[in-house]
């Protein structure tokens, strides 16, 4: 290894995972504020009768398995932050690249990421194993936007 090289292990080694702020925390479990808020409004306000029409949808197969497919991306999304975290895939501030999007496909998921300022693609190429391992996944596959440098594409492969 380099002497810059071990320099920048280093200076990864030391920087501790930097906590979200509220509005970021918010944003990562939005979906799941916005079903319990919505799960408490209709039952406060109209009654346990419409949860039936979700309840209809899980029992027509296309609708549950689109319903589970969206289940599955959220997961995901949390799980790749998990895999970030653990491959140490951070800035010098500590932070983790941000999951822009995330889409059910059928061999898996994919998921879009920007990488913040001080986090490049082959960075996150150079450890697919701890992100396909933190997503209960057999794989992960890293593609880099060829236009865009600091968007990736994560297409996480399943068994």
């Amino acid at each position: 290894m380099t002497k810059r090289r071990l320099l920048d292990e280093l200076n990864r080694a030391t920087t501790p995972t930097a906590r979200p702020n509220v509005l970021v925390a918010l944003w990562r479990w939005r979906y799941e504020l916005g079903a319990a808020i919505t799960i408490v409004l209709v039952v406060t306000t109209v009654g346990p009768l419409p949860l039936a029409v979700p309840l209809l949808l899980l029992l027509w197969p296309p609708g549950r398995s689109e319903v589970w497919g969206r289940i599955r991306c959220v997961i995901v999304a949390h799980r790749i932050r998990v895999g970030f975290v653990q491959a140490y895939l951070v800035n010098r501030r500590g932070q983790i690249p941000v999951i822009a999007w995330c889409a059910p496909a059928p061999w898996g998921e994919r998921a879009w990421v920007w990488c913040r300022a001080g986090i490049t693609p082959g960075e996150i190429a150079d450890r697919p194993e701890v992100i396909a391992t933190a997503c209960w996944a057999h794989s992960v596959e890293v593609l880099p936007h060829p236009r865009k440098p600091h968007w990736v594409l994560l297409e996480i492969v399943r068994g």
